[in-house]
């Protein structure tokens, strides 16, 4: 995806590859005329369940649970190939093998010493090259091992040195006093020992004469920025500035509830429900999808890594303890991002949490009907998104319920229902909890096709430059709040995503009262209006009337450099006279300066326009300058005062205007998930 595109929603149940796109049309030939038309006259999910769970074709393939991956062999000899590297000054290779062997070590019930001592060993390397932050991060995790206790003042001294470096002075001076209380247990030759601790006293020493030691302030990770505004009083992931609306022709829509201006930032949203993609579980955390560098593993699995210990713990207690089993199940079965977000609903929560709102979800339980607070952590937001089922043609309905079916068959083999309260089979051999899960299931694939969006990262070139940099589609998220945005081609808003939660900034100016609107991957100055029409019609069962669409706005090559788009000054002013909407045409070799208006008939003097063009020129060099320098936040302020002035006195679509939206989106782009990809990591 290249850095200009605004990131798309996830768009279709797409199963390329592997044996569900096969077995779906099998099925499809298995099935007769009679079954679709029985099947076409169901009226809810969970009969729709049922019906194709009964069809024995479905269960023609074998789920079962994977082995684990783990290899005490292989972690072994991949620990003595990162250790030989590290004792050769090959630090970044060290790395990549002691992480594939912390991967590979089985986390047993008895010991985790072999594991610890590769985990202590990477931290190593990681000093060594000045990584100070992930080698602490992994030193914390060798005390959560059993990391031999004499070997203890290795990484104490480690942990000591990487503080200091970092300018964590009191936490220093601490660390080299356990460092010394460790040296009493160390199993090393006299000698070395005294040597040892006659170099920490020193260190003490020079420390503890400075009566002053303190910690200097890092920067808080993962922060998210705050909404502009107050927080809206019923969504509250999103800015007082925005106001959800609903009409029969556009359902739930955003609108501005007050001027927004552009740099607005309009929703903070966690993800309800985010999935990795599989292509990146060996670079990117499998919880939150940060980029891996001190990762930690799955203690049953080698497929998945997390990017801490806190991200692994959390993971472990909700999804990954049902998922850890079948993941490669359903890789293999080509099903798509949102198949497993379907699946991922469920084993985030539990169960429990689900059979506890089955009365609830029974009745009317729309958050937004009944006036209550809309959060983006409650399912009742999620269960009412729209999925179109009355749209839907039976076909349609039986390959989606064939992918539920398998769905439900992988959380069967992983335990899901494992703590079942006992009831009465029926005699298709289901009991009610576990229709009732199917039913979600469905449901859930329904509501994600039209609601998903994909969650990115903006990787760069090792130069750092933003003109280099493109936007990679890391997984799938879905957000409640954003779900409620309508599409236009010519959008309103960017999002951009920390972790798996997104940040919605305003890229335009939008008056109150104008709908704001994000975009669902079709744009018009890269798309023809017939074309992505089409597409938006054929994914979200739409007819687009956006301005773009409307008026048949040109593609961005295809934009006239000889004409200018002026506003009308008529109103203005705030006199008056009433405010003229209209857009007044200029040749750009015009010799004329007061313009007339084809609608209000009163002239605009188009000087102060063109003398705008001529300024936003120059800051336009200047703030490319700065973005090019890698100064981005310094870059986004001067195109956003770009863009103001633009709009001041300019309509689009005019190249100057979307140039400089385009920046503005490489801009904050660069706020939320980056990572630097070299062309190839290699030793000195």
């Amino acid at each position: 995806m290249k850095v200009e595109t605004v990131p798309v929603a996830v768009k279709t149940l797409d199963t390329e590859s592997g044996y569900l796109k096969s077995h779906h049309s099998n099925l499809h030939k298995s099935v007769n005329e009679e079954e679709l038309n029985d099947l076409s006259t169901l009226k809810n999910d969970e009969d729709r369940f049922v019906f194709v769970y009964k069809l024995p074709i479905v269960h023609e393939y074998e789920v079962k649970a994977s082995d684990s991956g783990k290899n005490e062999t292989e972690a072994k000899q991949l620990k003595d190939e990162g250790n030989k590297a590290f004792q050769n000054g090959k630090y970044f290779s060290a790395l990549l093998l002691y992480t594939k062997s912390i991967r590979k070590t089985p986390w047993g019930k008895g010991s985790t010493k072999d594991l610890a001592i590769t985990v202590a060993n990477r931290s190593a390397a990681f000093y060594y090259i000045q990584k100070y932050e992930q080698a602490l991060q992994d030193i914390e995790f060798v005390f959560s091992l059993d990391y031999p206790h004499e070997l203890h003042y290795k990484v104490l001294d480690r942990k000591a040195r990487c503080l200091l470096a970092t300018k964590q002075l009191k936490d220093a001076l601490e660390a080299f006093r356990c460092t010394l209380t460790a040296l009493d247990s160390a199993k090393l030759p006299v000698e070395k020992k005294h040597k040892m601790q006659l170099d920490v006293r020193i260190m003490l020493a020079m420390m503890e004469k400075n009566n002053a030691l303190a910690n200097e302030q890092l920067p808080e990770k993962g922060a998210l920025p705050p909404v502009t505004g107050k927080q809206n009083s019923r969504y509250v992931s999103a800015s007082s500035l925005v106001s959800i609306k609903e009409n029969e022709d556009m359902g739930r829509y955003a609108v501005a509830g007050k001027d927004v201006n552009v740099g607005d930032t309009l929703i903070i949203e966690p993800a309800f429900t985010a999935v990795l993609l599989g292509e990146h579980a060996e670079t990117h955390c499998f919880h939150c999808f940060r980029r891996l560098e001190a990762a930690v593993p799955c203690h049953t699995c080698s497929n998945v890594a997390f990017c801490s210990v806190a991200c692994q713990t959390e993971a472990l207690a909700t999804h990954h303890a049902v998922e850890c089993t079948i993941l490669e199940t359903l890789w293999a079965s080509g099903a798509s991002i949102i198949c497993l977000m379907a699946l991922r609903i469920l084993s985030q929560r539990g169960l429990k949490y689900f059979l506890d709102l089955r009365d609830c979800l029974s009745k009317d339980c729309d958050v937004v009907k009944k006036s209550e607070k809309y959060c983006p952590t409650d399912y009742r937001t999620v269960y009412n998104l729209v999925g179109h089922s009355g749209a839907r043609t039976p076909l349609d309905f039986l390959f989606r319920t064939d992918t539920a079916v398998l769905l439900f068959r992988c959380l069967k083999v992983a335990g899901f229902f494992s703590g079942q309260i006992s009831e009465s089979v029926s005699a298709h051999g289901l009991t009610s909890d576990e229709i009732f899960v199917g039913g979600l299931l469905l449901r859930h694939l329904q509501l994600l096709q039209f609601n998903a969006h994909e969650v990115s990262e903006l990787q760069l070139e090792a130069t750092n430059k933003l003109n280099s940099a493109r936007s990679v589609f890391l997984g799938g998220g879905l957000f409640p709040t954003l779900a409620l945005f309508n599409h236009a081609c010519d959008p309103g808003i960017i999002r951009y995503f920390q972790g798996t939660s997104v940040i919605v900034r305003a890229i335009k100016n939008i008056q109150c009262g104008e709908m704001i609107a994000e975009n669902y991957g079709q744009i018009f100055t890269q798309t023809p209006r017939a074309e992505r029409r089409a597409i938006l019609k054929s994914q979200y069962r739409f007819d687009c009337v956006c301005v773009p669409c409307q008026e048949d706005w040109p593609l961005f090559s295809n934009m006239h450099q000889g004409i200018m788009r002026f506003r009308c000054e008529t109103g203005a002013d705030g006199g008056e006279m009433p405010r003229c909407s209209s857009v007044i045409i200029v040749p750009t070799d015009t010799s004329d300066f007061m313009i007339q208006c084809h609608v209000c008939k009163q002239y605009t003097n188009i000087l102060k326009g063109l003398k705008i063009l001529q300024d936003t020129d120059e800051m336009f060099h200047t703030a490319t300058r700065l973005m090019n320098e890698g100064k981005v936040k310094q870059a986004l302020e001067k195109y956003i005062e770009i863009l103001i002035l633009l709009d001041k006195t300019l309509v689009p679509p005019f190249k100057d205007f979307h140039l400089c939206q385009q920046a503005i989106r490489r801009c904050m782009l660069s706020l939320g998930n980056t990572s630097i990809v070299p062309h190839q990591i290699s030793d000195i």
